[in-house]
């Protein structure tokens, strides 16, 4: 039988001692857990580049899974702290909008406000509270005693893009950037492709860059060449083919930084 696996996200980062102690005190409760780092390099409070690593990483895990977020987790009397169920995997975090933007569309099958061992002073839930709940219901504990059932979590629309002008416009909002500065919008394929309807476009970046095509690969264009594609998560992606890291990455380049708007305008035939 494998070994039942939590997996770690948080902004926390990997300076601070927080890390090691949430796995500790894991270890302590269960000796024979696997835990796994997704990222604790989020962007401090930022819930949708939370959203849209844990989205694309949690799928490859094994159905099961244990996922604990502490990303904007606060304390008890400010926000819900909950665990729901959807795709097999177990998520545990606080109420704060960011279950709506993983799973987006995406029914749960549960969702529980959290109540066991209520420490509503804590200041380090995802120790205090999160750990505690994942390994009680590892140990064979029932949902039910954990918490209270509640219909639903908190709806964030605030990550997710607009039309506006008669389907003219797609009003955007970059997500998260990678280490090679690789600039991803809130906007997938299919989105896209409901809006374009096999119009021509362009697409309005800072510094008044424009792209008016979207490649299939990064070598589509010569190298050092700006480019948008869909990348393998599925989103628009901006970046430059085989940009050299020590020049600043893709973003720095561009001038494009987290939360940046990024406009696609459609033409009309």
């Amino acid at each position: 039988m494998i070994n039942p696996i939590i997996t770690l996200t948080s902004d926390y980062g990997s300076r601070d001692y927080f890390i090691s102690t949430i796995k500790a005190s894991i270890y302590k409760e269960i000796e024979s857990v696997n835990v796994v780092d997704i990222s604790h390099e989020i962007t401090p409070f930022h819930l949708g580049e939370c959203a849209y690593i844990l989205r694309n990483a949690y799928h490859h895990f094994p159905k099961g899974t244990i996922h604990l977020i502490g990303v904007d987790a606060g304390k008890k009397n400010e926000r819900k702290n909950i665990m729901t169920k959807v795709d097999g995997h177990y998520f545990i975090g606080s109420d704060n909008g960011i279950f709506s933007l993983i799973f987006q569309n995406k029914k749960p099958e549960y969702v529980f406000e959290i109540t066991v061992d209520d420490k509503s002073e804590s200041t380090f839930p995802m120790k205090d509270i999160f750990v505690k709940t994942a390994c009680m219901f590892l140990r064979g504990v029932k949902i039910e005693s954990l918490g209270t059932q509640i219909e639903s979590f908190v709806i964030k629309k605030h990550f997710l893009p607009n039309i506006i002008n008669n389907n003219q416009s797609i009003h955007s909002k970059i997500i998260y950037i990678d280490r090679f500065g690789n600039s991803v919008t809130n906007i997938s394929k299919m989105f896209f492709e409901s809006v374009e309807e096999n119009r021509n476009f362009s697409i309005s970046l800072p510094r008044a860059y424009k792209i008016n095509k979207i490649c299939k690969n990064y070598s589509d264009v010569q190298e050092g060449s700006l480019l948008a594609l869909f990348n393998s998560a599925g989103f628009l992606e901006i970046s430059i083919n085989r940009l050299n890291t020590n020049e600043g990455g893709a973003n720095s380049l561009l001038g494009i930084k987290l939360g940046d708007n990024i406009i696609i305008d459609f033409i009309n035939k």
